[in-house]
């Protein structure tokens, strides 16, 4: 259930301060997710081969830094704040809806915007340059976030997971509502639509905007399941979830099936991280051992 759904529960109940806590917390999902994508925007922006030259990310984190200082959720939030704090359902149900679609807006602009950046550099520098972008911002993006990751039990895995894409506002309403059905030996989240690749693919399923087809690899690589077709923005779903263990010859992190498709995403997260089935890195064409084969 997402984060805004629970808080409209919540304010049907008239339980006035969890429904305040939980629309905070909403916002800061959100956020969070806006955020990560800043960072890795400066990667790509600075992008002119494996390194970015000084001037050319001072430039990017200057240009960034000017947009993601905009709070487009704010007043909104205050909104509800003061709403619940009056009991006035109706004004923080709707002020709690606007408050996801302005958020929403930016960050399905910046998904747009990633994957445009990214065609151009596949177009300049061929298709690897867009794993050496992917490689940069994991240094300063996804590394950091999952450094705890080996440490965690799997329900924690699980949690982050989910949090992550609810902030993404993953779901048949673009609200961020996951499916999770528990199997013997793994978790699988099913997204349908994913709030990222895949609205950009399939379109807004809240607003009725429609999806785009977009470019993606022309190559079979095995940092993109060996897939032709797959969305220059969704890559980094293979590269850093999966290829980047798999060719240190440990077990896909987080991997996954179906992204970037007409529909449902599905991602896998083991009980036991060494059990990964096979299939995952077959797909990729790697051996158990993390050979290519």
């Amino acid at each position: 259930m997402s984060t805004q759904a629970m808080a409209e529960q919540y304010l049907s109940e008239s339980e006035w301060e969890i429904a305040a806590d939980l629309a905070e917390y909403f916002l800061d999902e959100m956020t969070r997710i806006n955020s990560a994508l800043y960072t890795w925007l400066k990667v790509i922006i600075a992008f002119s081969g494996p390194e970015p030259t000084g001037p050319a990310l001072a430039h990017a984190e200057e240009l960034i830094d000017a947009m993601s200082g905009f709070g487009p959720g704010a007043g909104d939030l205050t909104a509800v704040l003061r709403a619940c704090q009056a009991g006035d359902r109706q004004v923080a149900r709707e002020r709690l809806e606007t408050m996801r679609i302005r958020m929403a807006a930016v960050h399905d602009q910046l998904v747009w915007w990633i994957q445009h950046l990214l065609t151009n550099i596949a177009h300049r520098d061929g298709e690897q340059a867009v794993l050496d972008v992917v490689l940069r911002a994991y240094e300063d993006l996804w590394k950091p976030r999952y450094a705890v990751w080996p440490t965690m039990t799997p329900l924690e895995k699980l949690q982050i997971s989910v949090e992550g894409m609810r902030g993404h506002l993953s779901g048949p309403r673009h609200r961020g509502d996951v499916g999770i059905v528990e199997e013997e030996d793994r978790f699988t989240m099913i997204l349908d639509p994913c709030g990222s690749c895949g609205v950009l693919r399939r379109g807004d399923p809240d607003s009725g905007r429609p999806g785009c087809s977009p470019e993606g690899t022309t190559e079979r690589h095995d940092w993109a399941w060996r897939r032709l077709g797959v969305g220059w923005y969704a890559v980094h779903s293979a590269i850093v979830m999966e290829w980047i263990d798999m060719r240190e010859g440990r077990p896909p992190m987080r991997p996954m099936s179906g992204c970037d498709t007409a529909g449902p995403c599905r991602w896998f997260i083991y009980k036991d991280a060494g059990a990964a089935r096979a299939e995952h890195t077959e797909r990729m064409g790697f051996d158990d051992g993390g050979q290519e084969s």
